[in-house]
């Protein structure tokens, strides 16, 4: 009894989407047992898992150098020609357009120059009820805080020296004067 793949009831092409299927199915899983449910799942295969980080990799490059190419140079020209204008509730712009880059130094400006406490918080940063009013504007605080620590620094490092240096003086004057006693002391031993 002769058997070709028409009296199976497949053509060549049938054939081959089944052996390809199959063998790509058996690259891309493996079977794993679970011992809680005792059944056997297919998981992903390690080709699998590395057919996919490449694939990743390579999406990720290719996003980047794209990016690179079109997107990044353009981001600091659009920046630089970002216009914003205020808004009302409603949306209808209020005041004068202005550019990110003016924006950015009038926020910057705003910020250092806006009274802090004594914590350095402004009013909006703080508890509204242990607001005891502004003491100084922040840059002031800032700097005040910055030098306060170069200088509480500076005085602990030349504390540590002195304390060094006087417990090394005191050390040598009590060795010096023991070796004078000792010198000056005369032991003698007799036996009756």
């Amino acid at each position: 009894m002769n058997f070709d793949l028409q009296s199976l009831g497949f053509t060549k092409d049938e054939l081959q989407d089944r052996i390809v299927e199959r063998i790509c199915e058996q690259l891309l899983t493996t079977i794993d047992y679970d011992p809680h449910s005792e059944t056997e799942q297919p998981v992903a295969s390690r080709f699998q898992q590395a057919i996919k980080d490449m694939v990743k990799k390579r999406i990720d490059e290719t996003i980047s150098a794209l990016a690179e190419q079109y997107v990044l140079p353009n981001v600091a020209q659009y920046i630089e020609q970002l216009t914003l204008q205020q808004t009302n509730q409603w949306g209808e712009k209020q005041g004068a357009p202005v550019t990110f880059i003016e924006y950015l130094v009038k926020r910057a400006q705003s910020y250092m120059q806006e009274e802090v406490n004594h914590d350095g918080k402004s009013k909006a940063e703080s508890d509204h009820y242990s607001w005891h009013g502004a003491k100084q504007s922040r840059i002031t605080f800032l700097i005040e805080r910055h030098l306060h620590h170069s200088i509480e620094t500076a005085m602990k490092d030349s504390l540590k020296i002195a304390t060094g240096e006087i417990a090394r003086g005191l050390h040598e004057t009590t060795r010096i004067k023991l070796n004078e006693i000792a010198a000056g002391m005369k032991v003698a031993v007799s036996t009756k």
